[in-house]
C-alpha cells in the first residue's frame, strides 16, 4: 500500500499534462548545456556573417579558430582524467550545504552536453570555413598543388564531420549503435589527421617564403589547439592494456571478472573490449573487500556480453583508468533510495559497501540468488530491512514509480538514483523530477 503523501503525489503526477513532462525532458541539464553551447556559437556566426556583409570579405581567422576551440572542448571533456577531475570538484560539496545546491551539482554526469554541443557547433563552423575557402579558391589565379591539396582536405573534413554528426543523432545512434561507434572512432581519428594537414597547409600558404614555417606554426593558435586535442586522444589509448583476468561464471546470465591492478573508488567504471579498435563496453567496478583489486559483473545484454559469458576470457583489453559515473555523486547526500534492475545492482554494490550514506535499496531482478550468486546477494541482504528485493520470476513486473515514491517518502531520503535500462531510467527519473524528487540516472552520454 502507498503511504498518503505518496498517493497524493502520484495522483498529482497522473493529472499532469504530457507537455509538462516534455518540458522536463527538454530542460534537462544535458540539453541546457547543449543549447548554451549552440546559442553562444550561433551568436558568433551572426557576428561573423554581419562583418562579412559589412566589410565585403570574411575575417579569415574566425571560422578556423572557432572550429578548433569547439573541437578541443568536445574532445578534452571526454578524457578520463578531466572527467574524474570535474567529478572531484562537483562532488566535494559537503552534505551540510542546501539540498538545491547538491541537487544541481549532482547533475555533473550531464557534461556530455558540452561534448555534443561543441561537436555540432564545430561542424557548422567548419561548413562556413569550407564556403569561405571555396570562395577564396575560386578567385585564385595561381592554383598550385598546395592550394589544390588545401581545398581537397577541406572538403574531406566536411564529409567526415557531417558523417559523425548524422550518426550521433539519437534515433540513428540507437538503431545503428555499432555503426555509430565505428564512424565516431575512425572518422574522428581521420579528422584529427586531416586537421593537422589543414593547419600546416594554412600556415604554409599564408607565411612569406623568407620566414620559417616552424616558427609560424608555433605562433598559430590552431596548432596548439589541435595539439591539445591530439594529446587528449593519445593519453586515452596509452592507458589501454591487455590484462589477465580471473573469470567466475555466476550463471548462464551473468559473469564476474576479477582484476588486480588497482583499487577503484565507489561509483567508477572501466571500459572493456575484445576488439579495441572497434568497440568498447563500460562496466561498474566493485572493489574486492578482502583482497586488492576489483571485479565487474557482466550480464547478458547483447551479442558481445553473451559471447563473453559463454566463453569466459583469461585476458581482455581494458582502459585502465576507472572513470567516475553517476553513482560517484551518492556521498553528496545524507540518504538515498537506490533503484536497480538486473545487473544494475553491480554499480550499486561498492556504494553499499562504502557506507558513506544511508541507503534504501529497491532491486528488481529475476531469481537474484541463482543469477548473481550468494556473495552479491549477501551484500544486498546486509542492508537488512533497507533492502527491498523484487523477484520478477515469482512476483511479476513491479509497479516501480509508486513503490519508489513510497520508499522515498517513508525513509525521508534526500534523493533517488536509478540504475536500469535506458528507457526505464529516463522515464523514472523524469517522473520523479516532475514530482519534485531529486532524481539521477545515467544518460546516453554520461
Amino acid at each position: 500500500m502507498l503511504s498518503e503523501p505518496a498517493r497524493v503525489a502520484f495522483s498529482q503526477k497522473s493529472e499532469a499534462p504530457s507537455l509538462v513532462r516534455l518540458y522536463r525532458f527538454l530542460s534537462s541539464e544535458y540539453r541546457i548545456l547543449f543549447t548554451l553551447c549552440f546559442l553562444a556559437n550561433l551568436a558568433g556566426v551572426v557576428i561573423f556573417l554581419w562583418q562579412w556583409v559589412l566589410y565585403g570579405k570574411p575575417n579569415e581567422a574566425t571560422c578556423a579558430l572557432a572550429t578548433s576551440i569547439n573541437l578541443t572542448v568536445s574532445i578534452v571533456i571526454r578524457e578520463e582524467h578531466i572527467v574524474n577531475a570535474l567529478y572531484c570538484i562537483f562532488t566535494a560539496i559537503p552534505k551540510t550545504q542546501p539540498l538545491w545546491i547538491r541537487r544541481r551539482a549532482g547533475k555533473i554526469y550531464h557534461l556530455g552536453g558540452l561534448h555534443s554541443g561543441c561537436g555540432v557547433a564545430a561542424t557548422f563552423w567548419f561548413v562556413f570555413l569550407s564556403i569561405e575557402k571555396s570562395v577564396s579558391f575560386s578567385n585564385e589565379t595561381n592554383r598550385d598543388a598546395t592550394k589544390w591539396c588545401h581545398i581537397l582536405v577541406v572538403y574531406m573534413l566536411d564529409l567526415l564531420l557531417v558523417a559523425i554528426v548524422v550518426m550521433a543523432y539519437p534515433a540513428i545512434r540507437a538503431k545503428l549503435h555499432n555503426a555509430f561507434e565505428l564512424v565516431h572512432r575512425l572518422a574522428g581519428w581521420s579528422c584529427l589527421s586531416l586537421l593537422w594537414c589543414l593547419t600546416v597547409l594554412d600556415v604554409s600558404i599564408t607565411t612569406p617564403s623568407d620566414e620559417s614555417l616552424g616558427i609560424a606554426l608555433l605562433s598559430s593558435v590552431n596548432f596548439w589547439l589541435v595539439l591539445i586535442s591530439t594529446c587528449s586522444v593519445i593519453s586515452t589509448w596509452l592507458n589501454c592494456r591487455k590484462l589477465s583476468v580471473r573469470s567466475e561464471r555466476l550463471s548462464s546470465h551473468a559473469l564476474r571478472m576479477f582484476f588486480s591492478y588497482t583499487d577503484p573508488q565507489p561509483g567508477t567504471t572501466i571500459r572493456l573490449s575484445s576488439r579495441p579498435l572497434l568497440e568498447w563496453h563500460a562496466f561498474a567496478t566493485v572493489k574486492n573487500p578482502d583482497e586488492p583489486g576489483f571485479s565487474v559483473v557482466i550480464s547478458n545484454a547483447g551479442d558481445w556480453t553473451k559471447r563473453i559469458i559463454n566463453q569466459p576470457p583469461h585476458q581482455i583489453w581494458a582502459r585502465r583508468t576507472p572513470t567516475c559515473g553517476v553513482l560517484r555523486i551518492a556521498p553528496m547526500f545524507n540518504s538515498i533510495v537506490l533503484v536497480a534492475t538486473g545487473s544494475g545492482i553491480a554499480p550499486c554494490l561498492p556504494v553499499i559497501m562504502a557506507q558513506q550514506t544511508r541507503i534504501t535499496l529497491f532491486w528488481s531482478t529475476r531469481d537474484p540468488l541463482e543469477t548473481y550468486g550468494p556473495e552479491i546477494a549477501s551484500i544486498v541482504l546486509g542492508l537488512g530491512k533497507d533492502a527491498h528485493i523484487h523477484n520478477t520470476s515469482t512476483m511479476g513486473r513491479p509497479n516501480t514509480l509508486p513503490t519508489v515514491m513510497d520508499l522515498y517518502k517513508r525513509t525521508a531520503s534526500e534523493a533517488v538514483i536509478v540504475i536500469s535500462n535506458p528507457k526505464l531510467t529516463i522515464d523514472l527519473v523524469l517522473d520523479l523530477e516532475m514530482l519534485g524528487v531529486p532524481a539521477f540516472g545515467p544518460i546516453w552520454d554520461s
